[in-house]
């Protein structure tokens, strides 16, 4: 006979077997839900190419202010070209936004100079070219190469395009990164050739 207090080993539910397991059943839900199906693999079709393992897009407007930023990260390696566009390695975006190279050499007029933006979805792309807008220039001096930098901006004004009122992603607290920089962002050295 079928008992409705007895539990598969025989043992009855007592309230306090009860308590117990109520919230390790919760908590294995919250677990599960945790999860996402909807994770995409893919070619970025947005003028970056590589691919993309999406996350969960968030469309909030602290996602920007670090509220979803621990995942937020960028890689960008030294590299030679033509100067006409830039990889970055690879863009991991909590939400949808932009890669934005800038000049970022002392000895080169125009330092901090934008050259160029990509869009990126949210979540891990690699490989992500920016083709840029102004050629990264010749090296000057003493200098093997010219310095640039890659920077993750959110789409904070929503436009669905890079513009100077976007604001840069921070960096998740624990990056442990040693740069002089509070966002996410990396340079490296561009040589023409």
């Amino acid at each position: 006979m079928c008992n409705p207090g007895a539990v598969g080993n025989g043992r009855r539910m007592t309230p306090r077997r009860l308590l117990i397991a109520l919230p390790a059943t919760a908590a294995l839900v919250a677990l599960t839900a945790c999860g996402s199906d909807d994770d995409v693999t893919g070619t970025v079709t947005s003028g970056s190419a590589g691919s993309t393992t999406g996350g969960a897009s968030s469309s909030s407007p602290n996602a920007a202010g670090g509220g979803i930023s621990a995942a937020a990260a960028l890689q960008l390696e030294d590299q030679s070209g033509d100067g006409g566009s830039v990889q970055v390695a690879s863009v991991t975006a909590p939400e949808a936004g932009f890669v934005v190279v800038t000049l970022d050499d002392d000895d080169q007029p125009g330092d901090d100079q934008v050259l160029g933006s990509a869009e990126v979805p949210a979540g891990t792309t690699t490989d992500v070219v920016v083709d840029l807008d102004t050629p990264v220039p010749a090296a000057t001096g003493d200098d093997d190469g010219t310095e640039i930098t890659a920077t993750l901006y959110a789409d904070t004004d929503g436009d669905g395009s890079w513009s100077a009122g976007d604001v840069a992603v921070p960096e998740p607290q624990d990056d442990g990164d040693d740069d002089d920089t509070d966002v996410v962002d990396d340079d490296a050295e561009y040589r023409l050739g």
